[in-house]
């Protein structure tokens, strides 16, 4: 084993001290070259199946929701209002 000098432990810190800046720089080029707008894409894409899909269940199912809420609205229309 060979013993290391002061200006041996330097030079290897200032070495890895480089290759850790070009690896941080690699990483944060990676990031920015990623694409924020895609994931705008996305939301929007699923925000228009959302959509299409409540679109499609109320088209279905509107009549029962329907039926639904008008047995509400007999059923709170007979019950006696509120005094305060």
């Amino acid at each position: 084993m060979e013993s290391w000098t002061v200006m041996d432990v330097l030079e290897w810190t200032w070495i890895e001290v480089a290759r850790l800046q070009m690896r941080l720089a690699c990483q944060v080029d990676r990031v920015r070259s990623g694409r924020p707008g895609q994931s705008t894409v996305e939301y929007a894409l699923v925000g228009a199946l959302v959509v299409i899909a409540a679109a499609g269940a109320l088209t279905i199912l509107g009549s029962e929701v329907s039926t639904v809420f008008n047995r509400i609205t007999t059923t709170l229309s007979g019950a006696p209002s509120a005094v305060h």
